[in-house]
Formats: C-alpha cells, structure tokens, sequence
C-alpha cells in the first residue's frame, strides 16, 4: 500500500502543473479511491481525510490504470463522511457496464448508504436513460444525458457545480448542463455513501468502478479534459503526466 503522505506530496505536485485551474489536493481534495488494493474487502481513501470503504460482492480487475473493482449485485458502502459542506463540488470517476445500458431498471452508479437526498448518478430513473441529480441549498436539480446507449467500454464521468451552473461530462466533452444558483448541498456527510448501488442493497450497477475523486471546487472544461488526460497518459513513458498514471501500481496502459 502506498504511504499516504508521498501519495499526497505527489498528486498536489502533478496536479499543479497538469490542471489548467487552481485545484488545491491538499484542501480541494474531499475523498480519493484509486481502488488500488488488489485484495481484500476494504476500499481505502487515500486523501487527507482517509475514509474507508466496505466491499460486498466485487472483485480486483484490471482497471483504467492499475487495479479497478468490478461489481456485480455489489457495492462499496461508506459511513457518514466527516467533512463540511462544500459551496462547489465535483465528482469524477470511470465506470464501464458489464453490458449495453439503454433502458431497464433503475441502476444507481452512486447514492447514499441511508436515505435519500443529493447527490447521485443514476441510470433509468422516471424514463431518463443517465443523469446527475445534485442539489443547491434551497433546491433538487437534475442534469439528463444526451447519449442513448452507455455500450459496455470505459467512459469518464465528471458531475460538477458552482455556485451559478451545474454541468455534467462524459469522455471529456461537456454532455448537459442546467442551472444551479447557490451553494452545494451534499449529503453524504449525514447519509454516508454508496458506490455501485442505493443504500447497499437495491438499484446495483454490475460492471466496472475506477478512479473516484470528489473535490470542494468546480471544476472547468480545462480541468475535466486534463484529468482524463492526465490518467490516460499511463503510456506516454518519461512524461510528467506518466507518473500521475503510475501512481496506481502495476498499471502499462488503458485497454478497453
């Protein structure tokens, strides 16, 4: 397991000089899982809040770089997190279904572990194929795709808020956006947090979970293409953006 404070002094160092915004690791950086581990029934935070998560029926696979979980009737269920609410907020992780997802039952990418509330990445929800459902202080919005198929290949997903818009992308390209007008509400600090199902137990996503970041900032177009391109650069050797990719172990290159 890699040490925590190299982890840190590394990825504030790369994330300097990659991201074109001025993303901070060291007090932007709300939770980070690499889902590194390679074994084992715990998913380990490895920003500076530390969370851990517990696994239920997902095993290590080869991910977009390094190791990745792939989930079937599965989760990773965190309890309440300790952190204060954000005015901004972006999450960002890589997902790839195990098979083609254009309708069906609802399928909760990310939710709470108790109760309702904000935010989640939720397929088949009230005839929406995929959206991001965030929340300001004062109001619930949504944010609805544009694609009418999610094939069975990896895609990046960032959700991201500011005080005045929200905007979802994928693979990069900004896909919707809707406004916002306030600051963030994020819930999983009383309800805790679920990957790859609702509540750890209903809505299950079965397939593949790589990469999850949750940050205190909005982030902007730039910012969304470098970090995927900062984690796609695994193969580009002797490259900056080489070692960012090589933080997750074992990693020589992305295969979809």
């Amino acid at each position: 397991m890699k040490k925590l404070a190299y982890l840190l002094a590394t990825v504030a160092f790369l994330m300097s000089c990659v991201l074109a915004h001025a993303v901070d690791p060291d007090k932007d950086l709300l939770i980070y899982l690499p889902f590194d581990e390679g074994k084992g029934n715990t998913a380990e935070d490895v920003g500076p809040n530390g969370f851990v998560g517990d696994i239920k029926n997902a095993k290590w696979v080869e991910g977009v770089s390094g190791q990745a979980l792939q989930f079937k009737g599965g989760s990773v269920n965190f309890d309440p997190l300790k952190i204060d609410q954000p005015e901004e907020m972006t999450i960002e992780f890589w997902f790839k279904p195990d098979e083609k997802i254009d309708s069906g039952a609802r399928i909760d990418l990310l939710y709470r572990l108790q109760g309702g509330g904000r935010p989640h990445v939720t397929f088949n929800r009230g005839g929406i194929l995929f959206g991001y459902y965030f929340a300001t202080q004062g109001v619930e919005l949504p944010i609805h795709t544009n694609y009418d198929a999610f094939e069975s290949e990896w895609y990046y997903f960032v959700g991201t808020q500011s005080k005045k818009t929200g905007w979802m992308y994928i693979n990069g390209e900004l896909d919707n956006e809707t406004e916002a007008g306030g600051d963030a509400r994020m819930d999983f600090g009383t309800q805790g947090m679920c990957i790859a199902a609702s509540q750890g137990n209903a809505n299950f996503f079965n397939g593949m979970v790589d990469e999850f970041k949750m940050w205190s900032v909005a982030f902007t177009a730039d910012d969304v293409k470098a970090s995927m391109e900062a984690t796609l650069a695994v193969q580009a050797e002797g490259k900056l953006t080489t070692t960012w990719g090589k933080l997750k172990s074992g990693s020589d290159g992305i295969r979809f």
